[in-house]
Protein backbone atom coordinates (compact mmCIF):
# COMPACT_ATOMS: atom_id res chain seq x y z
CA UNK A 1 0.00 0.00 0.00
CA UNK A 2 1.17 3.39 -0.81
CA UNK A 3 1.12 6.23 1.00
CA UNK A 4 -0.45 9.46 0.43
CA UNK A 5 1.55 12.52 0.41
CA UNK A 6 0.31 15.80 0.81
CA UNK A 7 1.07 17.73 -2.15
CA UNK A 8 1.27 21.60 -1.40
CA UNK A 9 0.40 23.84 -3.82
CA UNK A 10 2.88 26.97 -3.33
CA UNK A 11 0.43 29.22 -4.85
CA UNK A 12 -2.76 28.83 -2.86
CA UNK A 13 -1.16 30.16 0.37
CA UNK A 14 -2.30 34.05 1.11
CA UNK A 15 0.01 36.03 3.17
CA UNK A 16 -1.37 37.65 6.24
CA UNK A 17 -0.45 41.16 5.78
CA UNK A 18 -2.88 42.24 8.93
CA UNK A 19 -0.42 42.56 11.60
CA UNK A 20 1.86 44.48 9.45
CA UNK A 21 -0.64 46.98 8.80
CA UNK A 22 -1.35 47.33 12.20
CA UNK A 23 2.32 47.97 13.21
CA UNK A 24 2.55 50.69 10.44
CA UNK A 25 -0.94 52.13 11.73
CA UNK A 26 0.55 51.96 15.18
CA UNK A 27 3.99 53.48 14.10
CA UNK A 28 2.08 56.46 11.76
CA UNK A 29 -0.07 57.57 15.14
CA UNK A 30 2.31 56.90 17.49
CA UNK A 31 4.50 59.56 14.83
CA UNK A 32 1.50 61.98 14.93
CA UNK A 33 1.44 62.20 18.76
CA UNK A 34 5.04 63.06 19.03
CA UNK A 35 4.85 65.41 16.24
CA UNK A 36 2.02 67.33 17.97
CA UNK A 37 3.38 67.06 21.69
CA UNK A 38 6.84 68.62 20.25
CA UNK A 39 4.60 71.57 18.85
CA UNK A 40 3.84 72.94 22.46
CA UNK A 41 7.69 72.84 23.22
CA UNK A 42 9.44 76.58 21.52
CA UNK A 43 12.53 76.65 19.83
CA UNK A 44 14.04 79.71 20.18
CA UNK A 45 17.13 80.62 17.37
CA UNK A 46 20.38 80.71 19.14
CA UNK A 47 23.66 81.22 17.60
CA UNK A 48 26.81 79.93 18.90
CA UNK A 49 29.98 82.91 19.89
CA UNK A 50 32.12 83.31 17.10
CA UNK A 51 35.62 83.13 17.21
CA UNK A 52 38.10 86.07 16.96
CA UNK A 53 41.76 85.83 16.25
CA UNK A 54 41.80 88.97 18.73
CA UNK A 55 41.36 88.60 22.26
CA UNK A 56 41.31 92.56 22.57
CA UNK A 57 38.22 92.06 20.60
CA UNK A 58 36.53 89.69 22.58
CA UNK A 59 37.26 91.84 25.34
CA UNK A 60 35.50 94.56 23.98
CA UNK A 61 32.23 92.73 22.88
CA UNK A 62 32.39 91.15 26.90
CA UNK A 63 32.20 94.77 28.33
CA UNK A 64 29.57 96.01 25.72
CA UNK A 65 25.92 96.41 27.02
CA UNK A 66 23.70 93.32 25.36
CA UNK A 67 19.93 93.82 25.61
CA UNK A 68 17.45 91.32 26.25
CA UNK A 69 14.00 92.34 25.30
CA UNK A 70 11.16 90.49 26.05
CA UNK A 71 7.43 91.68 25.84
CA UNK A 72 4.44 89.06 26.98
CA UNK A 73 1.34 89.39 25.56
CA UNK A 74 -1.46 88.27 28.34
CA UNK A 75 -5.39 88.77 28.38
CA UNK A 76 -4.31 91.90 30.36
CA UNK A 77 -2.20 93.63 28.00
CA UNK A 78 1.68 93.59 26.85
CA UNK A 79 4.41 93.72 29.38
CA UNK A 80 8.08 95.25 28.55
CA UNK A 81 10.86 93.83 30.59
CA UNK A 82 14.14 94.66 29.19
CA UNK A 83 16.90 93.07 30.78
CA UNK A 84 20.12 94.35 30.27
CA UNK A 85 23.60 92.68 30.82
CA UNK A 86 26.84 95.08 31.57
CA UNK A 87 24.83 97.92 32.16
CA UNK A 88 22.08 99.50 34.35
CA UNK A 89 18.94 97.60 34.52
CA UNK A 90 15.58 99.44 33.21
CA UNK A 91 12.35 99.10 34.66
CA UNK A 92 9.71 96.93 33.77
CA UNK A 93 6.58 99.06 31.91
CA UNK A 94 3.16 97.32 32.11
CA UNK A 95 1.02 98.38 29.20
CA UNK A 96 -2.56 97.44 29.65
CA UNK A 97 -5.35 97.14 27.73
CA UNK A 98 -7.71 100.53 26.36
CA UNK A 99 -10.99 100.20 25.40
CA UNK A 100 -10.32 99.06 22.04
CA UNK A 101 -8.34 96.30 22.96
CA UNK A 102 -4.53 96.35 22.97
CA UNK A 103 -2.91 99.58 22.94
CA UNK A 104 -0.62 98.70 20.07
CA UNK A 105 0.48 102.52 19.87
CA UNK A 106 1.74 102.54 23.50
CA UNK A 107 3.93 99.44 22.98
CA UNK A 108 5.57 100.99 19.90
CA UNK A 109 5.98 104.20 22.04
CA UNK A 110 8.08 101.87 24.89
CA UNK A 111 9.84 100.03 21.91
CA UNK A 112 11.12 103.62 20.57
CA UNK A 113 12.07 104.55 24.23
CA UNK A 114 14.14 101.58 24.34
CA UNK A 115 15.74 101.58 20.53
CA UNK A 116 16.96 104.89 21.61
CA UNK A 117 18.87 103.82 24.82
CA UNK A 118 20.10 100.57 22.02
CA UNK A 119 20.37 101.82 18.34
CA UNK A 120 22.41 98.62 17.41
CA UNK A 121 19.79 95.81 19.42
CA UNK A 122 17.51 94.38 16.88
CA UNK A 123 15.98 91.24 18.45
CA UNK A 124 12.59 90.67 20.24
CA UNK A 125 11.13 88.02 22.28
CA UNK A 126 7.23 88.14 22.09
CA UNK A 127 6.05 85.74 24.37
CA UNK A 128 2.14 85.14 23.73
CA UNK A 129 -0.21 83.34 26.17
CA UNK A 130 -2.27 80.29 24.49
CA UNK A 131 -5.45 82.13 24.77
CA UNK A 132 -4.51 85.34 22.59
CA UNK A 133 -5.90 85.81 19.31
CA UNK A 134 -3.58 84.84 16.06
CA UNK A 135 -4.10 88.59 14.64
CA UNK A 136 -3.47 90.36 17.96
CA UNK A 137 -0.13 88.77 17.97
CA UNK A 138 0.84 89.44 14.31
CA UNK A 139 -0.08 93.10 15.26
CA UNK A 140 2.34 93.12 18.54
CA UNK A 141 5.03 91.64 16.05
CA UNK A 142 4.32 94.50 13.27
CA UNK A 143 4.17 97.43 16.34
CA UNK A 144 7.84 95.95 17.59
CA UNK A 145 9.32 96.10 13.88
CA UNK A 146 8.55 99.24 12.85
CA UNK A 147 7.28 102.79 13.49
CA UNK A 148 5.02 103.88 10.81
CA UNK A 149 3.23 106.64 12.87
CA UNK A 150 5.54 109.19 10.74
CA UNK A 151 4.50 110.40 7.15
CA UNK A 152 7.82 110.01 6.39
CA UNK A 153 9.69 106.56 6.40
CA UNK A 154 9.13 103.84 8.21
CA UNK A 155 11.87 103.80 11.52
CA UNK A 156 13.21 99.83 11.87
CA UNK A 157 12.21 98.73 15.76
CA UNK A 158 13.15 95.20 16.59
CA UNK A 159 12.99 93.40 13.02
CA UNK A 160 13.90 89.93 14.59
CA UNK A 161 11.10 88.74 16.18
CA UNK A 162 11.21 85.29 17.79
CA UNK A 163 7.80 84.45 18.87
CA UNK A 164 7.08 82.14 21.78
CA UNK A 165 3.80 80.60 22.88
CA UNK A 166 3.12 79.40 26.56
Amino acid sequence: MRRRSVDFDEGSHELNLVPYMDIMVNLVLFMLYNITSFLSFTVLNASIPQLTPDAGQAAAQVQKKSLLLMVRVTDGGFTVDPSVQGGPQLKRVQIPKNSKGFDYKGLQRQANVIKSQFPEETKVLLIAEGSIIYDNIIKSMDALREDRSNNKEPKALFPDVTLSIL
